[in-house]
Protein backbone atom coordinates (compact mmCIF):
# COMPACT_ATOMS: atom_id res chain seq x y z
CA UNK A 1 0.00 0.00 0.00
CA UNK A 2 1.67 3.44 -1.40
CA UNK A 3 1.44 5.63 2.42
CA UNK A 4 -0.34 8.42 0.14
CA UNK A 5 -3.12 6.48 -0.20
CA UNK A 6 -4.22 6.00 2.99
CA UNK A 7 -5.21 9.56 4.00
CA UNK A 8 -7.01 10.10 0.98
CA UNK A 9 -10.18 12.08 -0.33
CA UNK A 10 -11.56 9.18 -2.09
CA UNK A 11 -10.73 6.74 0.63
CA UNK A 12 -10.34 6.63 3.75
CA UNK A 13 -8.92 3.62 4.78
CA UNK A 14 -8.42 4.28 8.27
CA UNK A 15 -12.24 4.89 9.00
CA UNK A 16 -13.29 1.16 7.48
CA UNK A 17 -11.31 -0.17 10.35
CA UNK A 18 -13.67 1.68 12.64
CA UNK A 19 -16.25 -0.20 14.72
CA UNK A 20 -19.25 1.45 16.42
CA UNK A 21 -20.20 0.50 20.35
CA UNK A 22 -23.43 2.19 22.14
CA UNK A 23 -22.88 5.64 22.94
CA UNK A 24 -20.74 6.82 19.99
CA UNK A 25 -17.89 5.16 21.53
CA UNK A 26 -15.46 3.32 18.77
CA UNK A 27 -13.19 0.45 18.82
CA UNK A 28 -10.86 -0.69 15.46
CA UNK A 29 -9.80 -4.03 13.86
CA UNK A 30 -7.02 -4.63 11.83
CA UNK A 31 -4.96 -7.39 10.91
CA UNK A 32 -6.70 -9.85 13.19
CA UNK A 33 -6.21 -7.68 16.20
CA UNK A 34 -9.08 -5.53 17.66
CA UNK A 35 -7.70 -1.82 19.19
CA UNK A 36 -9.36 -0.23 22.58
CA UNK A 37 -8.65 3.48 23.72
CA UNK A 38 -8.06 4.12 27.31
CA UNK A 39 -7.32 7.64 28.22
CA UNK A 40 -4.96 8.64 31.21
CA UNK A 41 -5.11 12.21 32.11
CA UNK A 42 -2.28 14.99 32.82
CA UNK A 43 -3.08 17.70 35.02
CA UNK A 44 -1.15 20.40 36.80
CA UNK A 45 0.22 21.16 40.16
CA UNK A 46 -2.86 21.36 41.64
CA UNK A 47 -4.92 18.39 40.00
CA UNK A 48 -6.47 20.18 37.46
CA UNK A 49 -6.89 18.62 34.31
CA UNK A 50 -4.71 19.95 30.98
CA UNK A 51 -5.11 16.89 28.67
CA UNK A 52 -5.50 13.21 28.57
CA UNK A 53 -3.04 10.78 26.96
CA UNK A 54 -4.48 8.60 24.67
CA UNK A 55 -3.18 4.93 24.87
CA UNK A 56 -4.13 1.64 23.31
CA UNK A 57 -5.24 -1.52 24.80
CA UNK A 58 -4.12 -4.62 22.13
CA UNK A 59 -6.33 -8.04 21.50
CA UNK A 60 -5.77 -10.76 19.61
CA UNK A 61 -8.25 -13.01 17.68
CA UNK A 62 -7.86 -15.70 20.31
CA UNK A 63 -8.31 -13.40 22.66
CA UNK A 64 -4.92 -12.88 24.18
CA UNK A 65 -3.76 -9.21 25.31
CA UNK A 66 -0.59 -7.69 23.44
CA UNK A 67 1.93 -5.86 24.60
CA UNK A 68 1.07 -1.96 22.63
CA UNK A 69 4.78 -1.43 22.90
CA UNK A 70 6.10 -4.88 21.60
CA UNK A 71 3.53 -4.82 18.96
CA UNK A 72 4.99 -1.20 17.38
CA UNK A 73 8.74 -2.30 18.02
CA UNK A 74 8.07 -5.21 15.99
CA UNK A 75 7.28 -3.40 12.54
CA UNK A 76 9.41 -1.59 10.50
CA UNK A 77 9.46 2.10 11.08
CA UNK A 78 8.26 2.78 7.79
CA UNK A 79 6.01 0.13 7.46
CA UNK A 80 2.87 0.94 5.97
CA UNK A 81 1.04 -1.24 8.99
CA UNK A 82 2.78 0.69 11.57
CA UNK A 83 1.59 4.00 10.27
CA UNK A 84 -2.28 2.45 9.90
CA UNK A 85 -2.37 1.30 13.32
CA UNK A 86 -0.52 4.78 14.30
CA UNK A 87 -3.53 6.59 12.56
CA UNK A 88 -6.49 4.07 13.67
CA UNK A 89 -4.98 4.52 16.98
CA UNK A 90 -5.11 8.70 16.76
CA UNK A 91 -8.67 8.11 14.53
CA UNK A 92 -9.96 6.04 17.78
CA UNK A 93 -9.23 8.11 20.58
CA UNK A 94 -10.40 11.69 18.70
CA UNK A 95 -13.25 9.74 18.43
CA UNK A 96 -13.62 8.80 21.89
CA UNK A 97 -13.06 11.56 23.73
CA UNK A 98 -15.33 13.40 21.35
CA UNK A 99 -17.65 11.46 22.96
CA UNK A 100 -16.94 11.98 26.53
CA UNK A 101 -18.00 15.40 29.10
CA UNK A 102 -13.90 16.03 28.20
CA UNK A 103 -14.38 16.88 25.12
CA UNK A 104 -12.46 19.90 25.16
CA UNK A 105 -9.46 19.23 26.78
CA UNK A 106 -6.48 18.65 25.08
CA UNK A 107 -5.64 14.91 24.00
CA UNK A 108 -1.95 13.81 23.39
CA UNK A 109 -1.84 11.14 20.85
CA UNK A 110 1.70 8.75 20.49
CA UNK A 111 3.12 9.40 16.81
CA UNK A 112 5.40 7.48 14.83
CA UNK A 113 8.09 9.27 12.95
CA UNK A 114 6.37 7.54 10.18
CA UNK A 115 3.49 9.68 10.24
CA UNK A 116 5.18 12.82 10.64
CA UNK A 117 6.99 11.90 7.43
CA UNK A 118 3.62 11.28 5.73
CA UNK A 119 1.75 14.52 6.84
CA UNK A 120 5.69 16.14 5.37
CA UNK A 121 5.21 14.92 2.24
CA UNK A 122 1.21 14.38 1.84
CA UNK A 123 -0.04 17.96 2.41
CA UNK A 124 -3.69 16.59 2.21
CA UNK A 125 -2.97 14.12 4.63
CA UNK A 126 -3.28 17.34 6.86
CA UNK A 127 -6.29 18.58 5.33
CA UNK A 128 -8.09 15.14 5.80
CA UNK A 129 -7.10 15.52 9.54
CA UNK A 130 -8.68 19.27 9.67
CA UNK A 131 -12.02 17.77 8.52
CA UNK A 132 -12.44 14.96 10.47
CA UNK A 133 -11.81 17.31 13.65
CA UNK A 134 -14.16 19.39 12.45
CA UNK A 135 -16.63 16.82 11.83
CA UNK A 136 -16.10 16.08 15.68
CA UNK A 137 -16.33 19.36 16.90
CA UNK A 138 -12.92 19.30 17.97
CA UNK A 139 -10.29 22.33 17.37
CA UNK A 140 -6.75 21.63 16.30
CA UNK A 141 -5.10 23.39 19.27
CA UNK A 142 -6.46 20.25 21.61
CA UNK A 143 -4.66 18.17 19.67
CA UNK A 144 -0.89 17.30 20.59
CA UNK A 145 1.09 14.60 18.78
CA UNK A 146 3.95 13.30 21.10
CA UNK A 147 7.00 12.32 18.88
CA UNK A 148 8.23 8.83 20.04
CA UNK A 149 11.67 7.26 19.82
CA UNK A 150 13.42 7.52 16.32
CA UNK A 151 17.04 7.10 14.53
CA UNK A 152 18.43 10.49 13.57
CA UNK A 153 17.14 9.63 9.77
CA UNK A 154 14.17 10.75 10.22
CA UNK A 155 14.80 14.02 12.26
CA UNK A 156 13.86 15.73 8.90
CA UNK A 157 11.40 14.12 8.31
CA UNK A 158 9.64 14.86 11.72
CA UNK A 159 10.74 18.50 11.77
CA UNK A 160 8.83 19.22 8.43
CA UNK A 161 6.07 17.24 9.24
CA UNK A 162 5.95 19.12 12.82
CA UNK A 163 6.42 22.57 11.02
CA UNK A 164 3.34 21.85 8.84
CA UNK A 165 1.19 21.11 11.53
CA UNK A 166 1.47 23.79 13.49
CA UNK A 167 0.35 26.02 10.82
CA UNK A 168 -2.88 24.07 11.91
CA UNK A 169 -2.65 24.96 15.15
CA UNK A 170 -1.70 21.45 16.03
CA UNK A 171 1.83 20.80 18.19
CA UNK A 172 4.05 18.57 19.59
CA UNK A 173 6.11 16.79 23.13
CA UNK A 174 8.80 15.17 22.93
CA UNK A 175 8.00 11.47 24.66
CA UNK A 176 10.34 9.76 27.32
CA UNK A 177 12.91 12.69 27.57
CA UNK A 178 15.96 10.97 28.71
CA UNK A 179 15.92 7.48 27.48
CA UNK A 180 17.94 6.02 24.54
CA UNK A 181 17.61 8.79 21.53
CA UNK A 182 15.22 11.47 23.54
CA UNK A 183 18.35 13.57 24.47
CA UNK A 184 18.92 17.13 25.50
CA UNK A 185 20.37 17.68 22.12
CA UNK A 186 17.81 16.35 20.14
CA UNK A 187 15.22 18.02 22.63
CA UNK A 188 17.07 21.43 21.88
CA UNK A 189 16.83 20.55 17.64
CA UNK A 190 12.91 19.65 17.76
CA UNK A 191 12.05 22.02 20.08
CA UNK A 192 8.72 20.60 21.01
CA UNK A 193 6.36 22.83 23.18
CA UNK A 194 6.08 19.88 25.69
CA UNK A 195 9.01 17.72 26.95
CA UNK A 196 7.52 14.62 28.79
CA UNK A 197 10.44 13.52 31.56
CA UNK A 198 10.79 9.33 31.06
CA UNK A 199 8.63 7.52 34.09
CA UNK A 200 12.60 6.19 34.79
CA UNK A 201 13.88 9.26 35.65
CA UNK A 202 10.31 11.22 37.89
CA UNK A 203 12.89 9.89 41.49
CA UNK A 204 15.92 11.53 39.61
CA UNK A 205 15.96 15.15 41.42
CA UNK A 206 19.07 16.07 39.57
CA UNK A 207 18.12 14.63 36.42
CA UNK A 208 14.39 16.62 36.68
CA UNK A 209 16.08 19.61 37.47
CA UNK A 210 18.26 19.45 34.50
CA UNK A 211 15.11 18.40 32.28
CA UNK A 212 13.09 21.67 33.71
CA UNK A 213 15.88 23.94 32.76
CA UNK A 214 15.95 22.34 28.97
CA UNK A 215 12.38 22.80 28.48
CA UNK A 216 12.87 26.44 29.66
CA UNK A 217 15.32 27.44 27.32
CA UNK A 218 13.17 26.26 24.46
CA UNK A 219 9.95 27.89 26.02
CA UNK A 220 8.52 24.70 26.67
CA UNK A 221 6.55 22.94 29.46
CA UNK A 222 7.92 20.01 31.15
CA UNK A 223 5.06 16.69 32.19
CA UNK A 224 6.52 13.85 34.58
CA UNK A 225 5.33 10.54 33.71
CA UNK A 226 4.84 7.81 35.76
CA UNK A 227 3.83 9.84 38.99
CA UNK A 228 3.44 6.64 41.67
CA UNK A 229 3.70 8.01 44.98
CA UNK A 230 3.28 11.29 46.69
CA UNK A 231 7.06 11.60 47.02
CA UNK A 232 7.47 11.58 43.19
CA UNK A 233 5.21 14.41 42.70
CA UNK A 234 6.08 16.10 45.27
CA UNK A 235 9.75 16.50 44.32
CA UNK A 236 9.16 17.19 40.38
CA UNK A 237 7.03 19.81 41.77
CA UNK A 238 9.38 21.50 43.72
CA UNK A 239 11.66 21.02 40.99
CA UNK A 240 9.91 23.02 38.74
CA UNK A 241 7.70 20.58 36.78
CA UNK A 242 4.50 22.06 34.97
CA UNK A 243 2.54 18.61 35.11
CA UNK A 244 1.76 15.18 36.28
CA UNK A 245 1.16 11.81 34.68
CA UNK A 246 0.89 7.88 36.43
CA UNK A 247 -0.73 5.68 38.41
CA UNK A 248 -1.07 8.02 41.74
CA UNK A 249 -2.92 10.71 39.98
CA UNK A 250 -4.90 8.00 38.03
CA UNK A 251 -4.93 4.81 35.99
CA UNK A 252 -5.65 4.85 32.35
CA UNK A 253 -9.73 4.36 32.07
CA UNK A 254 -11.46 3.40 29.21
CA UNK A 255 -13.95 5.67 27.40
CA UNK A 256 -17.35 5.17 29.64
CA UNK A 257 -15.37 5.30 33.03
CA UNK A 258 -14.06 9.02 31.65
CA UNK A 259 -17.76 10.01 31.65
CA UNK A 260 -17.76 9.55 35.63
CA UNK A 261 -13.57 10.88 36.52
CA UNK A 262 -13.36 13.25 38.57
CA UNK A 263 -9.87 15.07 39.13
CA UNK A 264 -8.61 15.12 42.69
CA UNK A 265 -7.22 18.48 44.05
CA UNK A 266 -3.33 17.84 44.65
Amino acid sequence: MELASIYSVQMDYIQSLVRYQREGFVYGFYQGKTFYSVFQPIVDRAGKVLAFEGLVRIWDDQGNSVNPGDYFSSMPPGDAANVVATLLCGKLHSINLAHTVYRHSKLFINVSPSVFTLLANHRQSIEHLMHRLRCLRLVSDQIVYEITEFEETDLEGILQGKAYLEEYGIVTALDDYGARYSTRKRALKIRAPYLKIDRSYVGDENFVREAVAVARSIGAKTIAEGIETREQFEMCRESGVDYFQGYWIAKPMTSQRLQRYQPLAL
